[in-house]
Formats: C-alpha cells, sequence, structure tokens
C-alpha cells in the first residue's frame, strides 16, 4: 500500500508540474480578470484569438505551452484568452482596434495599452517583450540608442542585432525601411569591427544566417565560413553549417546559371577543393558530389536559355545516379521552375517528359497535403495535354479529394473551385 501512495504522491506532483510549466489562463470575463490584477497587483496579458486562426494555434500549441514561458507569465501576468468572435467581446474588439490575429496585448489595471504583439514570436521574443513590459529589460528602440552611446560594447551590438528581425517585423512602410537601413549598416559594422575569425560561435552564426543570405562573387564571409568549417561544426552543429553553406553556395550557382554567366564552371570546382568537407559526405548515390552538382548546373543553365532537350538530358542523368537519396522536392522543384518559366504554358513536348518526374515525386508516402494536391493537378494538367483525359480525369478527382484534408479552409475552397474548373473543361 505504501508504494501505491508512493506512486500516486508522484503522480500528482508530476501533474502539477504540468500544469505549471505553460501559461495559466484565467477562466471567466474580461472583468473578472481585471479585477484579479487589480487585486494580485499585476499587469494584464491578453491574448485575442479566434478559433480558425492557424497562428493563434501556432502560438498555442508551441509557445504558451513551454515552461520558461508559462513561469514567467504566471508569476507576472493576469493572463486571458478572449474570441473574438464572442458577443460579449465585441466591445472590447472595438476598443482596442484587434484589426489582425492574433493580437497580443498588455494591460495595465486601468485598461490602458502597455505594450502590443501582432503574429507570432519565437519564444525568446515573446518573452523578451514581456520583460519589457515589466521593465527588466530594454525596448529595442532604447537599446539602439544604448548601442550608439557604447560604441565599442560588441556584445551589446550583438544582441541589438539578434532582436532586430523580430522589431523590424512589427514595423511598416518608412519606418521599416529606416530600420532595415539603420540594421544593415550596423551589421556590416559589426562584423568589420569583431572580425569574421572572432565569429566562430552560436551566437554570431545566427546572425550571419539573418543578414547574410546570399553569396556574391568575391565573398569573406561566405569564404570564412568555409575557412572555420570544423569550428563552426563543434560549435553549432554540422547539419545547421551544412545547411547554411549549401543554401548559400546553391543559390548562388544557379543564380549564374538563371544570368547565362558561363563562369558557374569555375565556380563548381571548388567542390574537388575547399567545399569537399562540406559536400563529399553527402550520399547522392551512384555519382560523386561533383557529378550530381554539375549535372544540375548544366541543366538549370540550359533551362533558363529555354535549351530544353539539354535540361531533360542532364537533369534525367542526376535522377537517374542518385535516384536512392532523392527527395520529393528534387523532382517536383524542377517542374515547379519550368511551369514558372513558361509561367504556367510549357511547350508541348515537355508535357510527357515532366510526367515520369511527377510521378515519381507521388510515390513518396510523406508529403504536405498542400504539395501532393499541387502534384495532382500538375500531373492532370500534362495528362490532358497529351490527350489522356481519362487519367487526367482521374488526377484532378484526387487532388480534390486530398485537397479535402488542407487545415486552412479559405485555401481548401479556393483549391477545390480550381479542380472544379479544370474538371469541367474536360
Amino acid at each position: 500500500m505504501k508504494y501505491i501512495k508512493l506512486w500516486l504522491v508522484i503522480l500528482f506532483l508530476g501533474l502539477l508540474g504540468t500544469a505549471s510549466a505553460q501559461i495559466t489562463f484565467f477562466e471567466g470575463t474580461f472583468e473578472d480578470a481585471m479585477a484579479k490584477a487589480k487585486k494580485e497587483k499585476k499587469n494584464l496579458f491578453v491574448d485575442f484569438y479566434a478559433d480558425w486562426c492557424e497562428p493563434c494555434k501556432l502560438m498555442g500549441e508551441q509557445v504558451f505551452v513551454l515552461p520558461e514561458v508559462g513561469e514567467y507569465f504566471n508569476k507576472n501576468f493576469v493572463c486571458c484568452q478572449l474570441n473574438v468572435e464572442s458577443p460579449e467581446n465585441k466591445a472590447l474588439v472595438q476598443k482596442y482596434k484587434i484589426n489582425a490575429l492574433p493580437t497580443m496585448l498588455f494591460l495595465n489595471v486601468k485598461g490602458e495599452v502597455l505594450q502590443s504583439i501582432n503574429g507570432t514570436k519565437e519564444p525568446a521574443a515573446f518573452v523578451h517583450e514581456a520583460k519589457v513590459v515589466m521593465g527588466e529589460a530594454l525596448s529595442f528602440e532604447k537599446l539602439y540608442e544604448k548601442v550608439k552611446k557604447e560604441k565599442k560594447n560588441l556584445d551589446l551590438r550583438q544582441e541589438l542585432l539578434l532582436q532586430a528581425p523580430a522589431f523590424i517585423g512589427t514595423q511598416e512602410g518608412y519606418n521599416r525601411e529606416k530600420w532595415i537601413t539603420r540594421i544593415e549598416s550596423l551589421f556590416d559594422a559589426y562584423v568589420a569591427d569583431k572580425t569574421l575569425d572572432k565569429m566562430v560561435n552560436p551566437e554570431d552564426f545566427t546572425l550571419l544566417t539573418m543578414f547574410h543570405q546570399q553569396k556574391d562573387k568575391n565573398d569573406p564571409i561566405f569564404d570564412a565560413l568555409v575557412k572555420n568549417y570544423q569550428g563552426y561544426v563543434e560549435q553549432v552543429g554540422k547539419a545547421d553549417v551544412n545547411r547554411y553553406i549549401i543554401n548559400l553556395y546553391n543559390g548562388y550557382i544557379i543564380s549564374l546559371c538563371r544570368n547565362g554567366k558561363v563562369e558557374y564552371k569555375q565556380e563548381l570546382e571548388r567542390l574537388n577543393g575547399d567545399l569537399n568537407q562540406v559536400y563529399g559526405g553527402i550520399p547522392f548515390g551512384d555519382l560523386t558530389a561533383f557529378e550530381a552538382v554539375n549535372f544540375l548546373a548544366d541543366g538549370y543553365y540550359n533551362l533558363y536559355r529555354k535549351n530544353l532537350d539539354v535540361f531533360f538530358e542532364n537533369m534525367n542523368k542526376y535522377f537517374q545516379g542518385a535516384s536512392s537519396t532523392l527527395t520529393v522536392n528534387n523532382y517536383t522543384g524542377p517542374v515547379e521552375d519550368l511551369f514558372s518559366l513558361y509561367q504556367g504554358n510549357i511547350p508541348e513536348n515537355a508535357y510527357p517528359r515532366v510526367i515520369p518526374w511527377l510521378e515519381k515525386a507521388l510515390a513518396f508516402p510523406r508529403m504536405s497535403v498542400l504539395l501532393r494536391t499541387r502534384v495532382l493537378c500538375l500531373l492532370g494538367d500534362c495528362w490532358k495535354e497529351t490527350g489522356d483525359r481519362t487519367k487526367a480525369k482521374q488526377c484532378y478527382n484526387q487532388a480534390f479529394i486530398v485537397s479535402a484534408e488542407i487545415e486552412n479552409k479559405q485555401l481548401m475552397v479556393q483549391l477545390q473551385k480550381m479542380i472544379q474548373d479544370r474538371l469541367s473543361v474536360l
């Protein structure tokens, strides 16, 4: 019996821990929540939401439930949620001008707005907003002024830069452009003052991914990443470092191919040199990294020159050689690029050559509902253009059924109408 009692105590404590490890929202009216805030001498945190609002659900499922969020908010605020579609909340929605969701407000006991948050927030940024309200952290504007005064304080500049994207996302029009210009200039100065070899740490790596999203021809930041590759791997992790370097490099190669610059061939020689430490460990089936990326680059170069025979030849060599390592996006990406280049009306002889790629994509069991709907529609278009209306109808009907699982109901209705329009002309 004593062991049973012990387990009941452990279970009870566990349940208490679970309950307190997330934001505890007051169950009652707004007026009751305000009265509770006055009694406890706290400010009020109000989450305005709607049942159909996906970003609202995202905050509820991924941010409000985190222990570090719950502990801070439960300690410092009386928290309540108000459904904007409930009749009893209509006056509050009008009073606080709730025009977009989610909107979250920090109010004092007089009902005055201390701070507002529009849209989703990362957990750290969300808690930071609360700390600003509590006077435990500086607002972004005040932190910027402090940075201007303490020009040699690199740690302070780093803190400001890390907060910058979230802050800029709340700005509009001239203010937004003003802050973008300021922060870009501040980032350039930060890199110059700190020097790249001293930026091999998780915080500065995050800054690089935020503010350096495109490789240039002579790019000291990219070259420093490759030079200090092992250090970044140790500090940040191989997967994140590889992803960043590959995105920069692949994007640069594609931009060269898109603009018809044959120097992409020379740039690809780095795959046998300093970039081998990154690409050498990536599986490409029967192909080496150099062979695989060359097939892709040659394919895209000829796609943007509209040499479709060479485009299909190179892409098929890549698909055949790397077949065992490919993902659904490897097949759908070139198709989307092809249709985009021709604004949805690709040459007649291209339709039958695209069909095998789309069928390979559909063979993958794990695919988002939205992507599967899109691929089925594209496949239906291809079958229709090749004259097989029976297979086209099958694809459209299947796309209609799959689209019913899309969570965004407005988008689902739009897609289903588009599918029905396609079916009506068969």
